[in-house]
């Protein structure tokens, strides 16, 4: 299977909780796939089909933290004015409210995509590389077209695993995650539930106790890897598990 590997980096970047607005804006410790949809989008110059798209990716960063920014909290005028000797009605005031916001320092991502030529549009964005807020500048450090193996035995770590694998994993996060944002002008949210894995965990025909659990009965297992990942224990690579933005999710992850 050939896909596109974009190798990116960003000093600083935050993926906010879409439910929480006032008193401290917590974040996500990895991007939701809306924000892999804008990413590409940015790249590529357009919203594009998301049916025509997967993707897996790895995330790692070096540490993580809050600050305070100012958030201008405006609400509707209930009291006229005058200047000088005419009256003027306010429809609007604000107030500043300072609040907390998470960052993630140092962040790295490895983006896997099908179609295989969105690298190109990598090598040449259409306009300016960041990586969750307009503000986060991040940096392509490279984009190739790479061949991915089948493979018995992989590791999986730093990603993203869909639902379904639950029952399979007792490692990991649970998160409510946005999947796709529809275009302007309705901007129609669509959410699903995610596995955040920080943790390795091996999976397939690799003899280690920190595995991912298997149950009689189940089919045998093929994985696909990328052969230019580190190799872990008895020499397995990276497994990638791949993402749809609509459509049923667990078809394309091929897991239920």
């Amino acid at each position: 299977m050939r896909v596109a590997k974009v190798q990116i980096e960003a000093p600083i970047t935050s993926f906010r909780y879409p439910h929480f607005l006032i008193g401290r804006q917590a974040g996500f410790d990895m991007p939701p796939p809306s924000t892999i949809y804008g990413h590409i989008a940015s790249a590529v110059g357009e919203w594009f089909d998301p049916a025509t798209v997967k993707f897996a990716y790895q995330f790692s960063f070096q540490a993580k933290g809050s600050d305070l920014e100012h958030q201008h909290v405006i609400t509707r005028g209930g009291q006229s004015f005058k200047w000088g000797t005419k009256k003027y009605p306010v429809s609007t005031q604000a107030v500043v409210q300072p609040h907390l916001r998470d960052f993630l320092f140092g962040c790295r991502l490895t983006l896997y995509l099908d179609p295989p030529d969105l690298a190109e549009a990598f090598r040449h964005p259409a306009f300016c590389v960041n990586l969750g807020r307009s503000q986060d500048l991040a940096s392509v450090i490279s984009a190739e077209v790479v061949e991915l193996e089948r493979a018995k035995g992989a590791y999986l770590e730093q990603t993203l695993l869909p639902f379904s694998m639950r029952p399979l994993l007792g490692r990991g996060v649970t998160v409510l995650m946005p999947r796709y944002i529809e275009p302007p002008p309705d901007r129609e949210p669509h959410f699903s539930r995610y596995i955040v894995l920080f943790e390795l965990v091996y999976a397939g025909e690799v003899s280690h106790t920190n595995r991912l659990l298997h149950y009689e009965g189940r089919s045998a297992e093929e994985w696909l890897v990328d052969p230019s990942s580190p190799p872990k224990h008895e020499g397995v690579r990276r497994g990638l598990i791949f993402h749809s933005f609509v459509g049923d999710e667990d078809s394309v992850a091929g897991f239920r």
